[in-house]
């Protein structure tokens, strides 16, 4: 397992990143943006606020989605493919598309990174078909968006204060990483190298789990119900709102993490509800306890 190692900036990356802006001014910097929807429409708003690229180009297989792009702001033009001088290209399509960006997009001489909420099935597939990883694809993860979806919601600020997680192989070229964290860096996102596999056991725990428990937990919830929800059902149901295609693909790739975290979570639940039904409130109240000091060591929002 690779050990997890944050990106700083060290005398020699403060020279690339200088590099890198003065080469985007000499030239035309190209961002073809495959999937033109939260993410994607947010790291391109972002970018061009904060002069990365100087041309943005669309791609998307939703058309409506495509033209609110363009109507938006956030490409320049729309495309039915990459455009062969693209210098960069972003995969922020669904997870269960990215694989065959990646072969598609081998030969092509940009850099390309995606934004996929799964990376150890990604790569497995890429590997199958090509043998290695492309040098210049790197693997990325960012750690924000909404329960919302649609390039109408994208915001340029939505990857400040983010952690973008990078899963780089050892095939994956140092100057196309760097160029890719300096990007992201660029939007006030702050960096962390993790090995693939332990990304994916991570963020079925954090992510895809909590996910699948609301999604259960709603199934079971009646329209007429609603009027007596208040603040609980509203903070725990919220991500339930979340895109039934885009999370039915996580949950497919991600399988071989997820569904050993279900199990445990099975076990866990198994024991509150025998608690419960003994009446033994010292044991309830223990998993409660454990319960709140777990949480009380999240810092975030």
């Amino acid at each position: 397992m690779w050990p997890i190692r944050t990106n700083v900036f060290s005398p020699l990356w403060r020279v690339f990143c200088r590099s890198c802006r003065h080469d985007a001014e000499r030239r035309i910097v190209k961002l073809a943006v495959v999937g033109t929807g939260l993410i994607g429409g947010s790291f391109a708003l972002g970018a061009r606020t904060r002069n990365l690229f100087q041309e943005f180009v669309g791609v998307d297989p939703q058309q409506p989605a495509l033209d609110a792009a363009v109507a938006l702001g956030i490409v320049d033009q729309p495309a039915a493919q990459v455009p062969e001088d693209a210098d960069a290209v972003l995969l922020a399509g669904p997870s269960d598309t990215i694989a065959d960006w990646v072969v598609r997009l081998a030969e092509h001489p940009a850099v390309v990174f995606d934004v996929g909420s799964v990376k150890g099935a990604i790569i497995d597939a890429v590997r199958a078909e090509l043998g290695s990883l492309p040098p210049r694809f790197v693997p990325c993860h960012p750690i924000a968006g909404l329960e919302r979806s649609g390039p109408g919601v994208a915001d340029e600020d939505l990857f400040a204060d983010r952690m973008v997680i990078q899963t780089p192989a050892t095939e994956t070229d140092a100057a196309a990483l760097e160029q890719v964290v300096y990007w992201w860096r660029s939007l006030g996102a702050r960096t962390l190298d993790m090995a693939p596999r332990e990304h994916d056991t991570v963020y079925a725990l954090t992510s895809h789990l909590p996910h699948a428990l609301v999604f259960a937990y709603l199934q079971r919830i009646l329209p007429e119900q609603l009027q007596h929800a208040g603040g609980g059902f509203r903070d725990f149901s919220r991500i339930g709102g979340s895109d039934p295609d885009m999370w039915t693909a996580i949950f497919e790739l991600n399988k071989t993490a997820l569904l050993p975290a279900l199990d445990d979570f099975a076990e866990d639940l198994a024991r509150l509800r025998e608690a419960v039904a003994g009446g033994d409130a010292t044991a309830v109240r223990a998993l409660l306890e454990q319960a709140r000091s777990n949480r009380a060591d999240y810092d975030g929002d």
